[in-house]
């Protein structure tokens, strides 16, 4: 054996480099030169035509938001009431009497919750200075008895809107409702010495609202009861 490499070595080597050469060109290709390699042949994309379409000027009014019916306008047949309805609608387009009859409702179970707590902060809230020192006063005098008037509200229900009237931009609406009350007086110790708790009296009101109805503040105070 020589001192040269081992022709087994040799071989060997030859079969590496040749192993290496089929892999470079199975990556690259067998393209030389300025050739691009193969990843750069992409298929060419067709042209994108993107659809256009064309916008007359009725399309391009703006639609106005669709009006939300107002069930209980429907049968409203008073035409002063309707007017200032109307004028009130033009200054706030979101107003409608469905909505307002519910909040009404909603406010005078409040204020009846409130003075039953002796709430004062709540009845400020939803009460104008005058008529919640009415209420105040009301709550002192109470508060001064040996007994406890108690008062239990069964039902309340807006029913219409009698008087409507707007004035500038303060709107004033009286509302009528009717509820359904259970009148009690109790002592010290808690037991019933006035009333009959099993009877329901059934009591008429109306309550009028105002509110500025250019105001961001969507609350209406209750003026009179």
């Amino acid at each position: 054996m020589s001192d040269g490499m081992p022709y087994a070595d040799i071989v060997i080597m030859a079969l590496v480099a040749g192993f290496i050469l089929l892999r470079l060109r199975s990556v690259l290709g067998d393209k030389i030169g300025n050739d691009k390699p193969s990843y750069f042949n992409k298929p060419v994309q067709p042209e994108r035509k993107d659809t256009i379409v064309q916008l007359d000027d009725k399309t391009l009014k703006p639609k106005l938001r669709q009006q939300e019916p107002d069930p209980y306008m429907a049968g409203m047949k008073d035409e002063q009431i309707l007017g200032v309805i109307a004028a009130i609608k033009l200054r706030d387009p979101e107003f409608t009497a469905t909505h307002f009859l519910e909040g009404a409702k909603g406010a005078y179970e409040m204020v009846f919750d409130a003075f039953s707590r002796g709430d004062r902060d709540t009845l400020k809230f939803l009460l104008d200075s005058r008529v919640f020192q009415q209420f105040s006063d009301a709550l002192s005098e109470v508060e001064k008895m040996d007994g406890k008037n108690e008062t239990t509200l069964i039902s309340a229900k807006a029913q219409d809107i009698t008087h409507a009237e707007l004035t500038g931009t303060v709107a004033r609406l009286t509302v009528h409702i009717h509820s359904e009350q259970v009148h009690v007086t109790r002592d010290a110790k808690g037991e019933i010495v006035g009333g009959d708790a099993s009877l329901i009296h059934s009591i008429d009101d109306d309550w009028s609202f105002e509110r500025d109805v250019t105001s961001k503040n969507p609350n209406w105070k209750v003026v009179e009861t």
